[in-house]
């Protein structure tokens, strides 16, 4: 059990950094909007939809 139990250990923390990497990007394309940089420049760069990137602007999900 000691395998699994470092198993979910490791999970548990890379989905902190996850979560983390996740806050920063969504910080970034928020402070990207309202510097003026067009969404769709936005969302090429951060290999995302446009759709999510409003998404990310709105707070939603």
């Amino acid at each position: 059990m000691d395998i699994l139990g470092e198993a979910v250990d490791a999970l548990r923390q890379a989905e902190e950094v996850v979560a983390e990497a996740t806050r920063r990007r969504d910080d970034a394309v928020r402070r990207a909007i309202s510097d003026g940089v067009p969404v769709a420049a936005i969302a090429e760069q951060a290999g995302l939809s446009k759709a999510r990137v409003y998404q990310i602007r709105d707070h939603r999900r």
